[in-house]
């Protein structure tokens, strides 16, 4: 059975008013290959879409050593009131170096989060999920863990953010909605409010997609989707988080 190495690093006596989330880290053999030694830092993907947001306001989690960068990021959660945790106490793996949520087995939830929530009700304003959907996903697990009583933190819930990792991003392509010409919904919102100039060079590329989907099997390697455009998904990220992170310090 392999122990959560950062829960103990929660402050319950805290009463923050954002919550993020997760799942489980990496295994412990495979931590020295990552970014940072804390919650989230198995690519550091979060932790570069937070900084983005936040370096303008004087974080910079990147600019030290591991232990200046996660001490940047504690004095962004202080300033901000942003709890860290994760929805597994301990687990066994299906593939022992596998960081994907889908092969943790023998779960045992951190039923103290649950308790934390119920008891801080009046000061949380956002319960913000680093995954929702498939097996494992911190949304998920968070609905074991609450059971009934996750009714009591409706309003609070922040689901369907974007994946931090750049291997994700094809999904937001990949649809099959004529009404948002293949894109997903909240890509296309953002597309459609923030920079309409590309709305005309993503239905060229829907056309074209479509084009080669009807086509003969030995034609479609003739079909050449333009790339999306430099710089899009990240900014389409940026705002997602943006959007659901604090915006003011706490007094």
């Amino acid at each position: 059975m392999e122990p959560h190495p950062h829960l103990h690093l929660f402050d319950h006596a805290r009463k923050w008013k954002y919550l993020i989330i997760g799942t489980f880290p990496p295994n412990s053999a495979v931590r020295d290959k990552i970014y940072i030694d804390y919650f989230y830092g198995n690519k550091g993907f979060l932790w570069r879409i937070i900084h983005d947001i936040y370096n303008d306001r004087g974080y910079d989690f990147f600019a030290g050593t591991m232990q200046q960068n996660i001490a940047e990021i504690k004095r962004w959660q202080d300033d901000y009131g942003v709890g860290l945790s994760d929805t597994i106490l301990s687990c066994t793996r299906k593939h022992p170096l596998s960081s994907d949520d889908s092969d943790l087995l023998n779960i045992t939830y951190n039923i103290a989060l649950k308790h934390y929530v119920l008891g801080n009700l009046s000061h949380l304003d956002k319960i913000i999920f680093t995954s929702t959907s498939g097996k494992n996903s911190a949304f998920e697990n968070f609905r074991i863990i609450m059971g009934s009583e996750i009714t009591k933190t409706e309003g609070k819930l922040i689901t369907g953010l974007p994946s931090p990792s750049g291997s994700a991003n094809i999904t937001f392509f990949n649809t099959n909605k004529e009404e948002t010409l293949g894109l997903t919904n909240d890509f296309y919102e953002y597309v459609s409010r923030h920079r309409p100039e590309f709305l005309k060079e993503f239905k060229q590329r829907w056309d074209l997609k479509k084009q080669k989907r009807n086509a003969p099997a030995n034609q479609r390697k003739n079909f050449r989707i333009p790339s999306t455009p430099k710089g899009l998904v990240k900014e389409f990220k940026l705002w997602k988080y943006a959007s659901a992170l604090p915006t003011q310090p706490i007094p």
